[in-house]
């Protein structure tokens, strides 16, 4: 499981609505000034599609992030679960 925690502020709101319009991740909160965002699979964000500029895309995921991020480039970010090794 993915979680993904987003601060609670106007500048991250397009990755809370894009996560929820998402049939696969289930959002949560705010609580304790966060949103939380689950998925099991994946999460996959695209900053222009959210119409966010670059300087807020950067800092949008220092929320913090329980997954592995597989993908972070200036127009898309891709996260996975973590594996446990074998």
């Amino acid at each position: 499981m993915i979680t993904l925690y987003v601060l609670d502020v106007p500048e991250f709101a397009p990755l809370v609505t894009a996560a929820s319009a998402d049939s696969t991740c289930r959002v949560t909160g705010p609580r304790q000034g966060y949103w939380t965002i689950q998925a099991e699979t994946g999460l996959t964000f695209r900053r222009k599609e959210m119409k966010m500029k670059p300087a807020i895309w950067y800092g949008a995921f220092t929320g913090g992030i329980d997954g592995v991020i597989a993908e972070f480039g200036q127009d898309l970010v891709r996260v996975l679960p973590v594996t446990a090794p074998q």
